[in-house]
């Protein structure tokens, strides 16, 4: 390669996405079933159910993560502990000179940023056009020796005169996509920033996104996420109903931060576990159920206070959690890509067994939803009049307190009402999906290291 070309790169890559200080962005979310194809002819009890299916699906891949953690990570593999599984909700963003407009499914539990590109020779089905990288004026694939490029775990060169730096990005449960890893202009609205690294994918295998995306836009926490290469200190999102065909709102920058005068928000230090640096952990350290609060023994390795219901002091950003899935049975991932939270086993059979004792009603089977507990609703007696205990889940001492709309569905072919809470592996970490998000403001403060979550009239979806 030449010389000054390769250094042309190089250059390129190290620049920042943007000169200046990014303002506020804002994209409108569109739910992935929503937008299919067929969208039109489903109920709202099908989306649901698809959505739930999906959640169990990445479920899987979590439970095949913690086995593939112990083990020595393979050559020329780049790996994040979630696959796609489809992905919930997609975002518009453009890429190129010039733009290629390419819809994404996002995800908070993994970085990359990718795109099928052409030549594809194993791709999935997508609706859109593929970007093809000839077009753009401004596309440079990276060289393999480039700071950029190692950010992946591994990597590895190409075998062409450039040498570019070639990926195969592996999600849990093998959900693969390999291709070139590149700078472009990426386009946000009516925002360019340039230089932004990306996956320009050439085969994709596994858990793919849905056919109305044509790649990921991953939210997490290492170098080579969206927020992150975008300097953005604070990013938040709104859910509405995953069956529901209203589209939410994902933030970026100053503005994220639209209830800051809410007076119901709780906020919670986000901790870090060293395996996986892409998650937003929390600690989760108890469970409040009707009367019963039941405290969680504290871990040997996190600073938290781990019974205290009352408000506990906030530890450094950078305190480290127990490895997931090891002595830190208790922690949750936040993940907006998973419709239901799912409890480690020894939490969710409480859950479970308290609830049938609270709600005097009996229990159901066969719920078409496919979920685990139901109950029976009474004849003639509507599923919002239903008596549900106060349940709530403290992070580090603080509570967040979810409702019955943020805990039960109504399985209306069955004539139950099924808990949106599934149940995971013992030992496993648990999952806040986006069922209990919904209709919330949550707020992710890089700088400080804390999630907030507003739950008031201030923070809609709009």
């Amino acid at each position: 390669m030449n010389a000054v070309v390769l250094l042309l790169l190089l250059a390129l890559a190290a620049l920042p996405a943007s000169c200046a200080p990014p303002r506020s962005f804002r994209l409108e979310l569109a739910s992935v079933d929503a937008s299919a194809a067929d969208a039109a002819n489903l109920t709202e009890h099908e989306l649901l159910r698809r959505a739930i299916q999906r959640s169990r699906y990445r479920l899987a891949g979590i439970g095949m993560a913690r086995g593939e953690a112990a083990s020595a990570r393979k050559a020329v593999v780049a790996e994040t502990p979630i696959m796609p599984a489809g992905g919930e909700y997609l975002v518009k963003l453009g890429i190129g000179t010039p733009p290629y407009k390419f819809t994404a499914a996002i995800d908070t539990a993994s970085d990359l940023i990718w795109t099928q590109c052409q030549p594809c020779t194993g791709c999935y089905h997508q609706v859109d056009p593929m970007f093809n990288p000839r077009v753009s004026s401004t596309y440079a694939a990276l060289p393999c020796s480039s700071d950029t490029c190692d950010e992946l775990d591994v990597h590895r060169c190409g075998h062409d005169d450039d040498e570019s730096c070639q990926y195969t990005y592996t999600y849990s449960g093998n959900a693969t996509t390999e291709g070139t890893l590149a700078v472009d202009k990426l386009v946000i609205g009516e925002d360019a920033f340039r230089g932004v690294a990306f996956g320009c994918s050439t085969s994709s295998t596994g858990g793919a996104p849905p056919p109305q995306a044509s790649g990921v836009v991953g939210l997490g926490r290492g170098p080579l996420s969206l927020v992150s290469q975008l300097s953005v200190r604070r990013f938040a999102y709104c859910l509405p109903p995953p069956a529901s065909r209203i589209p939410g709102k994902l933030v970026l920058g100053a503005d994220a931060d639209a209830a800051r005068n809410a007076t119901n928000r709780i906020a919670v230090p986000m901790r870090r576990d060293p395996r996986y640096p892409s998650y937003y952990y929390l600690n989760l350290d108890g469970l409040l159920i009707g009367d019963r609060t039941m405290s969680l023994p504290p871990t040997t390795t996190t600073t938290a206070t781990a019974t205290a219901p009352a408000p506990a002091p906030t530890p450094s950003p950078n305190a480290t959690a127990v490895a997931v899935g090891d002595a830190n049975r208790y922690g949750m991932i936040i993940d907006i890509a998973s419709t239901i939270t799912f409890l480690e086993a020894s939490l969710y059979d409480e859950l479970v067994n308290d609830l049938e004792v609270e709600i005097r009603l009996p229990r159901g089977t066969g719920s078409s939803l496919g979920l685990d507990l139901c109950f029976i609703l009474p004849d003639g007696v509507a599923f919002d009049r239903v008596y549900v205990p106060a349940v709530a889940l403290a992070f580090d001492g603080r509570w967040l307190r979810l409702d019955k709309a943020r805990l039960f569905a109504e399985d209306r072919e069955s004539g139950m009402m099924c808990l949106m809470v599934g149940r995971a592996e013992a030992g496993s970490v648990s999952i806040l999906g986006n069922f209990q998000q919904q209709n919330m403001q949550v707020l992710y403060n890089l700088r400080r290291g804390r999630v907030t979550f507003v739950q008031s009239p201030a923070a809609p979806c709009d």
